[in-house]
């Protein structure tokens, strides 16, 4: 009888026996302890990871590097290497590929096969001491987001969280996550096949568990996706040494590209190292093969730093050095998006109508736009041409959204509604501003809008708008005194002479000395053959400074 309980007992172990037969002796060596710390140089937190490439690349859990500003492995033989890169993070699952500094390590080999249920499965810790070799078998596979998600027999403690779980030919086919329930008697495992899409892409520097690890970050393979990489790193990542490191790192992967040189020198200069920011300018011209991006780039730098109110100049870095920047592009490649950077230059320095001229160019080639026409609009007027040609390219910046217009186009023609008011072309502007409330709605303007719009509609003789839009004004700024003013002139034109001297002792409580009320009363009460009192108020009026009330204050006394 003990005899055939004793086989019964060795065939229930045997394939667990066999297994272990089967790991590599130099499985050990592949494994590793994972410690992070946080900015002052505090251990967050320690735990297991393994090597999976031979050039350093290596798995652990997401946990040990969360807020981590530095984290370095030791190998089983108590060698240490820093971690210098992070390869991919995943907060959901637990997991985090990185590279180290060691290259030419022992690692464990991957599964490619997946496992099926009851096969053998067998945990190993990277302190076998403390955390034995743990032996059982898979009880149920599930499937989340294509891969494989394990259930083993065995709970195990949440220390082995980030061990690799092998097969039955010692290859890792997952790895063990931590178990959040204390009430689970199982262990849990993902597909090893995880590890791929931990990579790096264009969007990765958006994601919030890989900007939550400030170790610096692996840039995408592909220069493209490590150009958005780059772009969205200055966007969300806030950590100076990440940033620094994916520019180096790009530099030295694509040394030909101006990319790398202009946005490093733009990062040095947001910062005040001009001389930094020079040098990688001077590096990008000796190595970069598209120099016209890198003139491009160096303008717009150039340009932007003496648009800052206080900018002390650095060197020749004046507006004339950005302009020159521009040609030089334009003269390796006459691309009009580099005139347009020297026309903006030189409405910089004043030169109106040289920045005319070029935006007048630009106008003329495929990245003309209702900005560039605009920008031409101003340039002329600053320029002192005729006023025809300034109407022109409004004209042609509205014109450009074609018709029906939308709401976008709302600035140019409060720009053209401008213009035509000063050029005396009333009814046009008053066109335009009606225009822009219809688009807009009434509730999206605000008062200045329609007090200059009832300005308009009085020059243009529509003088029921003009009260209309100046009490508009007014039921968003009720106490306004040059509202209530123009209100009052309002309600003259329109005979309301009543309405009007209410609305000048409205302004008059506002201001007492409000010359410009006391001429709006003095004008209706003269109107209701009040002369008497017509005549004290326009005598105030001229009191405070009108030079109109004395003519007004003759010409009732002649009637």
């Amino acid at each position: 009888m003990k005899e055939r309980k004793y086989l019964i007992l060795l065939l229930l172990f045997m394939p667990l026996a066999m297994l272990a037969t089967k790991i590599d002796k130099n499985t050990s060596k592949a494994m590793l302890t994972v410690t992070s710390y946080d900015k002052n140089g505090k251990i967050i937190r320690s735990g297991c990871g393994f090597y999976i490439s031979p050039d350093g690349y290596a798995l652990s859990t997401y946990d040990i590097f969360k807020n981590a500003h530095r984290a370095e492995v030791t190998d089983s033989k108590g060698k240490k290497a820093k971690v210098i890169r992070i390869c991919g993070a995943n907060s959901l699952y637990n997991i985090v590929r990185f590279r180290t500094e060691s290259t030419d390590v022992s690692t464990l080999t991957l599964a490619n096969d997946k496992m099926t249920k009851n096969d053998a499965a067998t945990l190993i810790s990277n302190n076998i001491k403390t955390l034995p070799v743990v032996t059982t078998v898979v009880t149920d596979i599930s499937d989340i987001d294509s891969m494989k998600y394990y259930t083993l027999q065995k709970k195990v403690d949440n220390k082995y969280s980030g061990c690799p779980v092998l097969n039955s030919r010692g290859e890792v086919a997952a790895i063990l996550q931590t178990n959040q329930n204390v009430k689970n008697t199982n262990s849990y495992a993902l597909d090893i096949a995880f590890e791929k899409l931990l990579r790096t892409n264009g969007m990765s520097a958006a994601e919030i568990a890989l900007n939550s690890i400030f170790i610096p970050k692996e840039l995408p393979a592909d220069e493209p996706q490590a150009r958005t990489f780059i772009f969205f790193l200055t966007q969300n990542s806030k950590d100076t040494l990440t940033y620094l490191t994916a520019m180096e790192d790009y530099i030295n992967a694509y040394p030909e590209q101006s990319f790398g040189y202009t946005q490093r020198a733009t990062y040095y200069a947001s910062l005040g190292k001009y001389a930094e920011a020079d040098n990688d300018l001077k590096q990008g011209l000796t190595n970069a093969t598209d120099k016209d991006n890198l003139h491009y780039e160096a303008s717009k730098l150039i340009y932007r730093l003496n648009m800052i109110k206080g900018y002390q100049q650095y060197q020749d870095w004046d507006l004339n050095k950005a302009k020159a920047e521009a040609e030089e592009a334009y003269n390796f490649n006459r691309q009009p998006v580099f005139t347009l950077q020297k026309a903006d230059c030189q409405f910089a320095l004043k030169q109106y109508a040289e920045a005319f001229e070029s935006y007048q160019e630009v106008n003329t080639s495929s990245i003309s736009s209702p900005q560039t026409f605009g920008a031409a609009a101003i340039s002329a007027e600053m320029a002192k041409m005729d006023s025809s040609i300034v109407l022109a390219m409004l004209d042609s910046a509205v014109n450009f959204y074609g018709t029906p217009h939308p709401k976008s186009v709302t600035m140019y023609l409060i720009q053209r509604a401008t213009h035509l008011d000063k050029y005396g072309r009333y009814k046009e502007a008053a066109k335009d501003y009606q225009e822009v409330e219809d688009l807009s709605g009434t509730k999206n303007l605000n008062d200045n809008f329609f007090y200059l719009k009832s300005l308009c509609d009085t020059r243009a003789r529509l003088y029921m708008r003009a009260l209309t839009d100046i009490e508009k004004a007014l039921s968003m700024k009720p106490d306004d005194y040059l509202y209530l003013v123009e209100k009052a002139l309002a309600q003259w034109r329109m005979g309301n002479y009543d309405e009007a001297v209410y609305a000048g002792q409205k302004a008059l409580k506002i201001n007492p000395n409000g010359a410009d009320a006391y001429k709006a009363i003095g004008l209706a009460l003269g109107e209701q053959k009040k002369t008497a009192e017509a005549i004290k108020h326009l005598t105030k009026a001229k009191e405070l400074g009108d030079p109109q009330a004395e003519a007004l204050i003759q010409s009732l006394k002649d009637k």
